[in-house]
This record gives structure tokens, sequence and C-alpha cells, in this order.
């Protein structure tokens, strides 16, 4: 009984969200109150007294129809017509690097609030940034590709890795290396240019950005996906790019193994 209660009461909790001249106030700080949970390293206490401050001040509009997640689902508290991943993307390139990360950090989770936002939209959208600021050249070689991206990750490693709470947060920077590969320009000539995009993920890897766990999670999801995109299809079968999934997989395997071994041992 207590369980249809709660499932009557969210129901008209979401149709009156949904009510011209309701008041959101209330439910957005219930929402972010929620969200504290996932910030570290900063007073996120401030951070959203400061959102909730923006709100009743106008500063963040809501509009009477809420976008759509992926999954289907309303996202209560998007802006009409936003693209977070864009915007958060222009975020990070607007951002000075002489400036401490954690600058930039409370920049994208205030953004993040305002639109309900993820942080898979903020690894993505970080990622691409990156990508841009790599000023890639369509003559650029794997060797130089990855001497560049290692430079850049001496700054953004540590926000990354704050931003990457699971492995829905680490696909996000695939995905962003997948949006740069197949949509033109020089750095996609480049990206989708073999073996660059295993260089790519394989550096990733080395550098704790991207885990095991989460590039052969990837790899089953694109394996499995019969709606690929032509492009992401081909630049997922690259032959280096399974050359190194199968190394992984050698690797993971052997990993097993040896924890059964010392299991069996004790």
């Amino acid at each position: 009984d207590d369980d249809d209660d709660d499932e009557t009461s969210s129901a008209l909790d979401v149709l009156n969200s949904q009510s011209i001249g309701f008041d959101r106030t209330e439910l957005y700080r219930e929402r972010m109150e929620l969200q504290v949970e996932d910030l570290t390293d900063f007073d996120a206490v401030e951070m959203v007294d400061q959102s909730i401050e923006n709100y009743e001040d106008g500063a963040v509009v809501f509009c009477g129809d809420p976008s759509h997640s992926q999954d289907g689902f309303q996202t209560i508290g998007r802006q009409r017509g936003v693209d977070v991943v864009k915007e958060l993307r222009l975020i990070c390139l607007e951002h000075e690097t002489s400036a401490p990360i954690e600058n930039l950090a409370i920049e994208l989770n205030s953004f993040k609030f305002s639109q309900n936002a993820s942080y898979a939209d903020c690894t993505m959208a970080a990622m691409l940034a990156i990508l841009e600021r790599m000023e890639i050249t369509s003559s650029m070689k794997a060797g130089k590709l990855v001497a560049i991206l290692k430079a850049q990750m001496e700054y953004w490693s540590p926000l990354l890795q704050k931003m990457s709470i699971g492995i829905e947060e680490e696909k996000g920077i695939i995905k962003a290396l997948e949006y740069a590969a197949t949509n033109g320009g020089d750095t996609g000539s480049t990206l989708s240019t073999q073996p660059n995009f295993r260089f790519v993920l394989q550096t990733l890897h080395d550098e704790d950005l991207l885990s095991c766990e989460t590039i052969l999670s990837w790899a089953a999801e694109r394996r499995g996906d019969e709606n690929s995109d032509i492009d992401v299809a081909s630049l997922f079968l690259q032959q280096p790019t399974q050359d190194f999934l199968e190394w992984l997989e050698e690797s993971d395997d052997e990993s097993d193994d040896d924890s059964e071994g010392s299991d069996d041992s004790d």
C-alpha cells in the first residue's frame, strides 16, 4: 500500500510540475541536494545554495516542455533546445589552463545542475574540448598525436578522473573519440586513420582514464549493436583496434586466473 501511495504521489508531482504557474523551486532544490552526493573536492553546499539563488533570481529558466533522455523518460529541468554537451564543451574551451582545474570543475557542475545533465555529458564534452585544443592536423602521425595527447592530459586528467565516477562516465570519453573521428575535418581524418584511434584508446588506458572493464564493455556494446552508424562501426572494426581489444581480453582473463589461483592457495 505504501508503494502504491508513493507511485501516486510521484505521478502527481510530475503532473503538477508541468502545470502552468507551478513553482519548481522546491523540486529543483530537492533534486540538487540529491546530486550533491556526487561532488568531491569543492564546497558542494555553497554551489547548491548559489545555484538555487540563481534559479530564484530568474537566471535559470526551466521550460514547460522538458527534454527527454535517451531512455525516453522526461528530463525535468532541461531547458528547451539546449545541447548540453555543446555548452559544456564551450565552457571547457573558454577555460584558461593557467587557472586551477578546480575552477572549471565548479563551472561544469553548476551548468550540470542547471540543465540536469550527467557526468557522462561532462566527460564527453571535456574530451571533445581536449581534442580541439590539440589542434590536430591531417598530416599528424600517431607518434606526435600520442605525444600531444599526453601533454594535454597533464592538466586535464584530474578533471576527467574526478568526473568519471563509473563506467558510463568513462564511456563518455570513448563516445567523444568516436564522434570526433567520424565527423570530418582534420581531426576526424587523423583519428580515423589506422592505427591512430587504437593508439589514442591505449594511451587513455595507460593514463588510467579508461579502465579495461570500460573498454571491454564498450566493445561488447559495439559488437551487439546491429543499428550502429556505418562510420562508427568501421572505426570499431579497424584491425589495430581489434588487436588492442584482443590484448585487453587476454590480459583480463589472465588477471582472473591469477585471482582465482590466489583464492585457492588461501
